[in-house]
């Protein structure tokens, strides 16, 4: 295989794979600078390792996967642990539907582990079944997870709707 060729097949790679391995990333750090980070790390362990796919589905999943475990192996290190909190800027304002903003801050407020398989589920569409196999869990493991992922955000849209209603009243007054 020449060059060239192996560079059209890493940039498609690339091109498939790199807004799954960000938002992953972006889950975890709650940052962009980190999520960049990471996409590059992953995306040069891809280029060292050259793995063999099965299929599109086998690669989506070594992706995040890898993207999973890279953020936690970050997450460990005594740097990230120590870091000031005002480093961390979170990026609500990215999106253009306000509705869409505002679910993903509240999605950004949740547990690690809520995020990830909220997002996996409503966003990448994927099943419970295909959701365990990747982070290696039982499905009803995963089933309970995601039902307590959905009732704490709930609870937190319901608290802001009550504390928007006391702002908008003390404002009307």
């Amino acid at each position: 295989m020449n060059t060239e060729t192996a560079n059209d097949e890493f940039y498609t790679l690339y091109e498939r794979n790199v807004e799954t391995v960000y938002q992953i990333a972006f889950m975890h750090f709650k940052n962009r600078s980190d999520a960049e980070d990471a996409v590059q790390n992953v995306f040069l362990k891809v280029y060292d390792l050259k793995p063999v796919f099965d299929n599109e589905k086998h690669e989506k999943a070594w992706f995040i996967v890898t993207a999973r475990n890279h953020c936690r192996d970050i997450m460990r290190t005594w740097w990230f642990r120590r870091r000031s909190s005002d480093e961390t800027e979170l990026m609500y304002n990215q999106f253009d539907d306000e509705e869409e903003g505002e679910i993903t801050r509240v999605l950004m407020n949740l547990p690690a582990k809520y995020r990830e398989i909220l997002y996996l589920y409503y966003y990448k569409e994927y099943s419970v079944k295909e959701i365990a196999d990747m982070l290696n869990m039982k499905e009803s493991t995963l089933r309970t997870q995601l039902c307590r992922a959905r009732d704490k955000m709930k609870k937190y849209l319901e608290k802001e709707d009550e504390d928007f209603g006391q702002k908008r009243y003390f404002e009307s007054i």
